[in-house]
C-alpha cells in the first residue's frame, strides 16, 4: 500500500470485516492498541499519518538517497535581520494584502524570504493562485528547493528558477511552458503577452487544441495585454469554441478592434435599435430591444435562449448581451452623448435595467469616464459597484467619491468601498491615509461599540500609506475590555509594527 492509499477507504467506506492498513510504525502502534472497532481505528491510524505529515515525518522512508542540501542563495534574509520576524508573523497569518505587500517589499530590496517563513508562504501560494507572481520572485533557491520536496507546493518548482536568472533563459522559458503547472504557464504567457504579443499568440495557438475548457479562457483573457488586429483570426476562431467562457471572452476582445468582423457585425445589430425620432420640435435618441432572436447571433457569442432564472425579460435578455459586448465609446461616438448623459437617458427608458447591465460588464479601464459618471448617478444606481468603479479611477480621483471624514466613513459603514478600491498591494493615497489613520487611533469607544468598526479595522489598517503608520498607536486598552475587542487592538498593534518594520 502506498502511503495514500490509507485515504481511500475514507472516500468508499471503512470494510469493518478487513482492517485499514497503515505503514508499519502506525499500523503495529494500532495492533498493540487492539481495537475492534473498525472506524476508531481508522480514524486514530488517519490523524496519525495527518500529524506525521504536518511534521514532515516520512513513516514510510524509501531506499532512495536523501535530496541534496538546498543550494546557498545570499539573497535569502538572515533570521537574525530586524526583519524576519515580522515576515514570519506576516506569513503565519492569512492577510492576502500583508501577503502581496511583503512580496513586494522584499522585491524592492532584492532580498529572499527567511528560512522560517518559507513554509508559510508555499502554503499561502497554493491556496491563493493570483499570489503567485508576486511569491515566486522572493522564494529564493531554498524556496525552491524546498517546493521540489512537496507535492502540494509543485507550483512554485521552476517558477522560482525562472525569477532567478536561469543560464540560459530562453530554454527555461520554453521548459516552463512545455512541462510547468498551470499557473506558471499563465504567468509566463502573461509576461509574453506584455513583451511580444505576436509571439505569445503564435505559442498559445499551437496548443489550443490541447488545452481544457477552464486553461482556454484563462489564456484567451491574457489577450488583453497587447491586443491588435493581428489578434482578430485567432479570437474569431474561438468564438465557436465549446467553452461558453471562452466565447465570451473572444467575443468581448473582438468588440473592442473597431475593424474587426465582429466589431462591425455589433455595431450593425445595435445601430438600428439606437435611433432619434422628432417630438414637436425637438429631437431625442430612442432605443428599442429586438423583437426577435437573429439566427446569426449564434456566431456572436449571444444565447438566445434566456436563462429561467434570469430576472430580464426575452426581449431585455438580448439587448443586454448586444450592449455588454459594444465599446463603451460607440455610445458617445453614436449619439454625441457623454457617459453621464447616457446614464440618465438611460434611466427613463424602459430598457433601463438591460443597458445599465451591460454597461457595467463593458466597462474597461480605459473607461474611466464611465466609472465617474456611474459613481455619481442619482440614487446611488450602482451602489453594489462602487468598489469596483472606484478601483477603475486613479488613486487621487477615487477620494472625492470617499466619506470625507472618518465619523461619516463609520457612520456610512461604506468601509467596502475604500478597502475594496485598492487591489492588493495599493495603498490609499497619502493624505487620506493620514485622516483614516488619525481617526482609528482615537476610535478607541467606537470600537467597543461599533462591531461594522471591529471588523473592518484591520483592513483599514492594511491599505494605510505606510508614511501615516509613523508614530501610529493602537487605541489604549480599558481594563472592561472583552477578549475580543483585547485581540482586535492587539491585532491592529501587531499589524502596524509588521508594516513600519517592512518599510523602515
Amino acid at each position: 500500500m502506498s502511503g495514500a492509499d490509507w485515504i481511500k477507504p475514507a472516500l468508499i467506506g471503512i470494510d469493518g470485516a478487513r482492517a485499514t492498513a497503515f505503514p508499519a510504525p502506525v499500523g503495529a502502534l494500532l495492533d498493540e492498541a487492539g481495537d475492534d472497532d473498525a472506524l476508531a481505528r481508522y480514524a486514530r491510524g488517519a490523524a496519525a499519518m495527518a500529524a506525521c505529515r504536518l511534521a514532515a515525518v516520512d513513516v514510510a522512508p524509501s531506499a532512495a538517497e536523501p535530496p541534496p542540501a538546498a543550494p546557498a542563495d545570499p539573497r535569502m534574509l538572515g533570521e537574525g535581520e530586524p526583519l524576519a520576524p515580522a515576515l514570519r508573523a506576516i506569513f503565519r497569518g492569512d492577510s492576502e494584502r500583508l501577503h502581496h505587500e511583503a512580496c513586494r517589499r522584499l522585491a524592492e530590496l532584492g532580498r529572499a524570504l527567511p528560512a522560517g517563513a518559507l513554509a508559510s508562504a508555499l502554503d499561502a501560494g497554493q491556496r491563493r493562485a493570483r499570489l503567485r507572481p508576486a511569491l515566486l520572485p522572493v522564494l529564493g533557491e531554498r524556496g525552491l528547493w524546498l517546493a521540489r520536496l512537496n507535492p502540494d507546493w509543485r507550483y512554485a518548482d521552476r517558477g522560482a528558477s525562472a525569477a532567478s536568472e536561469p543560464a540560459d533563459p530562453f530554454a527555461e522559458a520554453e521548459r516552463i511552458w512545455q512541462e510547468g503547472s498551470f499557473e506558471q504557464r499563465q504567468a509566463l504567457f502573461a509576461q509574453w503577452r506584455a513583451a511580444d504579443p505576436a509571439r505569445a499568440r503564435e505559442l498559445l495557438q499551437a496548443q489550443l487544441g490541447e488545452l481544457p475548457a477552464k486553461e482556454r479562457a484563462a489564456f484567451v483573457a491574457e489577450f488583453d495585454t497587447g491586443l491588435s488586429a493581428g489578434d482578430e483570426p485567432l479570437l474569431a476562431g474561438l468564438l465557436k469554441d465549446r467553452g461558453r467562457e471562452v466565447r465570451r471572452f473572444a467575443a468581448a476582445l473582438l468588440a473592442r478592434l473597431p475593424q474587426s468582423a465582429h466589431a462591425l457585425r455589433l455595431r450593425a445589430w445595435l445601430a438600428p435599435r439606437v435611433t432619434q425620432e422628432r417630438a414637436l420640435l425637438v429631437k431625442r435618441w430612442v432605443i428599442d430591444a429586438p423583437q426577435a432572436a437573429d439566427p446569426e447571433w449564434a456566431s456572436a457569442a449571444i444565447d438566445t435562449v434566456r436563462p429561467q432564472n434570469d430576472a430580464l425579460g426575452e426581449r431585455a435578455w438580448w439587448l443586454y448581451q448586444l450592449v455588454r459586448q459594444v465599446p463603451l465609446s460607440w455610445w458617445r461616438e453614436h449619439t454625441g452623448m457623454d457617459a453621464p448623459a447616457l446614464l440618465a437617458w438611460a434611466a427613463k427608458s424602459d430598457w433601463k435595467e438591460a443597458l445599465y447591465r451591460g454597461w457595467l460588464e463593458r466597462i474597461h479601464r480605459d473607461d474611466g469616464d464611465w466609472a465617474a459618471a456611474m459613481l455619481d448617478a442619482p440614487g446611488r444606481a450602482f451602489h453594489g459597484h462602487h468598489a469596483g468603479l472606484l478601483g477603475l479611477l486613479p488613486p487621487a480621483q477615487r477620494v472625492r467619491h470617499w466619506p470625507s471624514s472618518f465619523e461619516l466613513l463609520c457612520r456610512s459603514g461604506r468601509f467596502d468601498e475604500v478597502v475594496g478600491a485598492c487591489a492588493p498591494g495599493e495603498w490609499l493615497p497619502l493624505e487620506y491615509s493620514r485622516l483614516i489613520g488619525a481617526g482609528l487611533e482615537q476610535s478607541g469607544e467606537t470600537l467597543r461599540q461599533d462591531w461594522s468598526l471591529r471588523q473592518n479595522a484591520q483592513s483599514l489598517l492594511e491599505v494605510l500609506h505606510p508614511q501615516a503608520l509613523r508614530g501610529w498607536r493602537a487605541p489604549a486598552r480599558g481594563p472592561d475590555d472583552t477578549s475580543a475587542l483585547a485581540d482586535c487592538l492587539a491585532g491592529l498593534e501587531r499589524t502596524a509594527d509588521a508594516r513600519r518594520l517592512l518599510h523602515a
